[in-house]
């Protein structure tokens, strides 16, 4: 037989109540659990106190769903803090070249780093491009920087740090000095030791040394600043001592006159070649004498 209307209607009234009453309490609960700190009160005595002023008769039972919250909340506080430290905490991606090498590396931005032999780049994947961009190097490097206004790039060595918006230059840190060279675009050049930045664009150069302690603007175009990527050498009427210099660094060995000095001076371009071809036209055509060991 099916009970009358109004009486189950009566009984969903009461049990909305009870489901009310419910989450008052739970609410309740929770306020407290949230400020619960372990020490600071009795927790015989202010169960009575609540469960006296909210009639509750079953105490066992809420006491322990009281307790039972308060432990939730304090788990769920404990793994929020674990979360927020754990984003805190670096994850640093290194890339290392050995003496001879060279190798393209693309960050997170799409920026392109070539890197030189004998070098380091690393950089914080969990922080970089959130509000900067910044890597840290060793050595030589041609970077070619993803524009974005909103967030600059920044390379960091050891003395020095380069910041742009969005443009192509290399890096070369050395024991006694730091070099710039821009290739496009603008770039701010800064040193610890400096209270002024340099301001660079296409085409300008600047270097820092620990000796000196100030920037030095370079007045001179090195047209072989970047022959370790291009594989390409370029001279025009450039004196024999910078022309030793640059081969020097470009093939790692160390070259000499054996003709004794000169003033001579060579244009000319050499496109990949071997060292032993390339001093066999120099030697020709200025007629001096250049070996290597």
């Amino acid at each position: 037989m099916q009970e009358p209307l109004s009486i189950v209607n009566y009984q969903l009234s009461i049990e909305k109540m009870n489901n009310e009453q419910e989450d008052r309490w739970e609410k309740r609960l929770r306020f407290v659990a949230r400020r619960y700190k372990e020490g600071s009160l009795d927790e015989d005595k202010a169960w009575e106190r609540f469960a006296a002023r909210q009639g509750i008769r079953r105490k066992v039972f809420f006491r322990r769903y009281w307790m039972a919250a308060a432990s939730v909340m304090l788990l769920l506080i404990g793994f929020g803090l674990f979360y927020r430290m754990d984003r805190k905490e670096s994850e640093w991606v290194s890339v290392v070249t050995v003496p001879g090498q060279l190798k393209d590396v693309y960050l997170p931005d799409s920026t392109l780093v070539s890197m030189a032999g004998n070098s380091t780049l690393r950089y914080d994947v969990k922080k970089y491009g959130k509000e900067r961009r910044v890597v840290e190097m060793k050595g030589k490097a041609f970077f070619q920087v993803k524009r974005d206004e909103a967030r600059p790039f920044s390379v960091h060595t050891t003395r020095t740090e380069v910041t742009v918006l969005g443009t192509s230059f290399q890096v070369n840190e050395r024991p006694e000095a730091t070099q710039v060279d821009v290739l496009t675009g603008k770039v701010r050049f800064s040193a610890d030791e400096v209270s002024e930045p340099a301001i660079l664009i296409a085409g300008m150069s600047a270097s820092y040394s620990e000796e000196k302690k100030e920037i030095e603007i370079g007045t001179e175009e090195n047209l072989n600043e970047l022959s370790w990527k291009t594989k390409q050498l370029r001279f025009n009427d450039t004196p024999l001592e910078q022309v030793i210099r640059d081969l020097n660094e470009y093939y790692h060995v160390k070259i000499t006159n054996k003709a004794g000095t000169s003033d001579a001076r060579l244009t000319a371009t050499f496109n990949d070649l071997p060292l032993d071809e390339v001093l066999l036209v120099i030697n020709q055509t200025l007629d001096v004498r250049l070996v290597f060991r």
